[in-house]
This record gives C-alpha cells, sequence and structure tokens, in this order.
C-alpha cells in the first residue's frame, strides 16, 4: 500500500498529490467509510476550496474510519506512527517532508477518534506539506 497520513485523512488531497491513480486498498477503504459514514463524496471539492476548515463530523469520522481501514488509527483513537510513515511512497514528491510532518501533526488530538484525524489532517493541509 503506498500512501500517506494525510491521504487516509483527506481523499481528495491524496488524489492531488499522489498526480497518479489511487491504491486499491484506499478505494476500497474509502468506499466503506462512506457507506459506513453515510457522507456524500462530493462534499471533498467543496472542502477542498475552503481548506476542510467547515468540515461536519461526517467528514471527521470518515477521516478516522479511513485511518482505521489502513491501520494507521487503533480503535482507541492512538496513531501508529511508523506505519504510517512507512507507507509514504519513497518517490512520492516531498517524501521527506511528509514523514518530517507524520512526526509532528501525529501528536495532534481532538476530543475523540474523529476530532482527532481531522486535527491531524489540518496539521498537515496548514502546513502545506504537499505543495512543492
Amino acid at each position: 500500500m503506498n500512501t500517506s497520513i494525510v491521504v487516509l485523512v483527506l481523499c481528495a488531497l491524496a488524489a492531488a498529490a499522489w498526480g497518479k491513480e489511487i491504491p486499491e486498498e484506499i478505494r476500497a477503504g474509502t468506499a466503506k467509510c462512506i457507506e459506513i459514514t453515510g457522507l456524500d463524496p462530493d462534499v471533498f471539492k467543496s472542502l477542498h476550496e475552503t481548506g476542510f476548515e467547515n468540515a461536519d463530523d461526517k467528514v471527521k469520522c470518515f477521516g478516522a474510519c479511513l485511518l482505521k481501514q489502513i491501520g494507521v488509527m487503533a480503535e482507541d483513537g492512538s496513531v501508529d506512527v511508523e506505519t504510517a510513515k512507512s507507507l509514504v511512497p519513497s518517490d512520492m514528491p516531498n517524501h521527506d517532508r511528509i514523514v518530517e510532518f507524520i512526526e509532528t501533526c501525529h501528536a495532534e488530538k481532538g476530543a475523540n477518534e474523529c476530532e482527532t484525524a481531522h486535527a491531524i489532517g489540518m496539521c498537515m493541509h496548514k502546513n502545506r506539506v504537499f505543495e512543492d
């Protein structure tokens, strides 16, 4: 599986960051989490434009669900940093920067697993991890 933690949290950002097809594990997890959360996938486009600041609970819980699906978030909401770092493809643009911010942003915490997933994603987004 080739991805990074933000990809796991914010699938829309992932597609832009990869610049290529999203791996099957992410697509399968995305479909399952959309079903579980009842999230309208079209919401990602508008949220991406606003920087995900106005994300509702469905979006936040989608992030937690996806992190769990690919083994980065445990049931208690804790994040496995080493697993997250190992999932960043070595040929991904800004690989070292992404790994650096996984180390920094994994410590973000929210009131629950959904808020935590969103806080991690926002940390990565605010630090412009995927920008060249």
